[in-house]
């Protein structure tokens, strides 16, 4: 737990500053967590990627790995990693296969109701790109 809260204290991204091309708030209706997102993107990369809200220490450090991450990440990548996540908890993937080292230090199978949680920042900026593409 505490490598968790070390991740998730890296706030150099947090804090929403509203002029970004891409805007968007997800809540996880799991638990309550509620993230609002904000980013720019050329050439199928993000740029300026933004995050805030009242969510729990997992949730807050994936927000945290996926702003330290995003510049070495396209949108491709972006969901496989979605899909390497939720497959993981479902037993369908090793984490050892995980393209993003970083995202190793989140998944345990013991935080597996945490699923949604670790997934919700990333679930934002996938749905705020959908959004955006109709």
């Amino acid at each position: 737990m505490e490598e968790i809260i070390k991740i998730a204290a890296k706030t150099k991204s947090f804090g929403i500053r509203g002029n970004a091309k891409y805007q968007f708030a997800l809540k996880n209706k799991n638990c309550g967590d509620h993230i609002k997102i904000e980013f720019d993107l050329i050439n199928e990369k993000i740029f300026n990627f933004r995050y805030e809200g009242e969510t729990c220490i997992y949730c807050q450090a994936s927000a945290a790995l996926l702003a330290k991450n995003l510049n070495k990440l396209t949108l491709q990548k972006l969901f496989s990693l979605k899909k390497q996540i939720y497959d993981y908890f479902d037993n369908k993937f090793k984490k050892e296969n995980l393209e993003l080292f970083d995202f190793k230090q989140l998944l345990k199978k013991n935080h597996n109701t945490r699923k949604e949680c670790i997934a919700l920042p990333l679930n934002a900026i996938l749905n705020s790109l959908e959004k955006n593409d109709n």
